[in-house]
């Protein structure tokens, strides 16, 4: 496949991880309903109706287009070159004092333009991003790489038998937000660049709750 090539994420995990990332760090997008381009604001989504909300920004006339529960809507939004879309359908509608607000039903799948799940960011060496775990026996926290929504990767000493596949409890600290117990998957060990004596152990979330999400998210849109 093309680099070029749209991708899609289907897992639910990864669509709420995206949804989460894309309400903090990316916070507007166009919705397209019938002949309407919509623009406004995307907030966090809620994991117990199985929806977020889209508020308009100013006046918006239906009175050309029926708009009920059910009704199929279209995304678009992008950070830099990175684009997003995804087809969904309205849950309902609700006027909130000068803000129309929209709930949408979470989509099944959401295209992409490229291979990365949801923006990465590199913190390796900024002080207070760490993580703990029992998997790894060192004293010290161990220091973050990168990190995202969907996952992690930290420095670890090359003579640990870590093994791809496996699943382990940890916690992780960063500036900003409270400490977040999580599970995570590991999916990948890469050589560190410059220091053959350590590895970097990609991660993927499992099962972090929305309250989780939340507060991780918002702690790395603050990073810029």
């Amino acid at each position: 496949m093309s680099d070029k090539a749209p991708m899609w994420l289907t897992r639910s995990e990864d669509v709420v991880a995206h949804l989460y990332f894309a309400a903090a760090e990316i916070g507007s997008a166009i919705m397209e309903i019938g002949s309407l381009k919509i623009p406004g604001s995307l907030s966090f989504p809620n994991a117990e109706s199985c929806t977020f909300s889209f508020f308009s920004h100013g006046e918006v006339d239906l009175k050309a287009t029926a708009v009920t529960p059910g009704s199929v809507v279209r995304f678009d939004y992008n950070q830099g070159e990175s684009t997003y879309s995804f087809i969904s359908e309205v849950s309902d509608i609700s006027d909130q004092q000068t803000r129309r607000r929209w709930r949408i039903r979470f989509p099944k799948a959401i295209e992409r333009n490229e291979r990365r799940l949801v923006r990465r960011h590199r913190v390796f060496a900024r002080p207070g991003f760490q993580v703990n775990t029992s998997r790894v026996k060192d004293r010290a926290p161990l220091a973050l790489f990168d990190i995202a929504a969907a996952g992690l990767s930290f420095v670890v000493s090359a003579r640990h038998n870590l093994k791809i596949g496996e699943s382990f409890s940890a916690t992780i600290h960063i500036p900003g937000c409270a400490p977040i117990a999580a599970h995570l998957d590991l999916r990948n060990l890469r050589p560190m660049p410059g220091d053959k004596s350590k590895k970097l152990a990609g991660c993927r979330f499992s099962d972090l709750s929305g309250e989780d999400l939340q507060s991780l998210t918002t702690a790395l849109a603050q990073l810029g």
